[in-house]
């Protein structure tokens, strides 16, 4: 007498069809929503930079400086007391440049650039200025996003 335990190969075939279907489903929105995650978390670090670069100023009656004392450092942001953990949402783990142009007096002005490590398209710019270099001439005071050197909204 033959057993009726089991499954056909039909039916495993099936399962393992709908299986491939429904991951090739979940996997990019996963991916997506890693990425979104991402971009928050970097967004939100990068609001409290603004704010020690503000508290910096306060306290100094002037922003960092882009070579002199007191240099502003890319990889570690000193001399800002920051302790967030936007390095490791940034390509390399450091920002991509910094300026303090003085075209409104010595270093009362500056600007931040960083780029997204999982999405190179997006940079963002932390500025209290009008010479940053994604946006030259226009008066930037807090964080802004680009995607691909257009600005959009956080």
């Amino acid at each position: 007498m033959i057993s009726d335990k089991g499954f056909t190969l039909i039916e495993l075939i099936i399962v393992v069809a709908l299986i491939g279907i429904l991951s090739s489903i979940a996997v990019p929105s996963m991916l997506s929503y890693s990425k979104k995650a991402h971009y928050a978390v970097a967004l939100s670090e990068c609001k409290k930079v603004f704010k020690d670069f503000i508290n910096f100023y306060l306290e100094n009656d002037m922003f960092p400086n882009a070579s002199n004392s007191p240099a502003f450092q890319l990889n570690t942001f000193s001399p800002l007391t920051y302790q967030g953990n936007i390095f490791s949402k940034i390509v390399n783990n450091q920002a991509d440049a910094y300026d303090s142009p003085d075209d409104k007096g010595t270093n009362q002005e500056f600007w931040l650039r960083m780029t997204l490590a999982k999405d190179p398209s997006v940079q963002f710019l932390i500025a209290y200025s009008d010479n940053a270099d994604l946006a030259p001439g226009e008066w930037l005071e807090g964080v802004f996003v680009f995607r691909n050197g257009v600005k959009i909204n956080p």
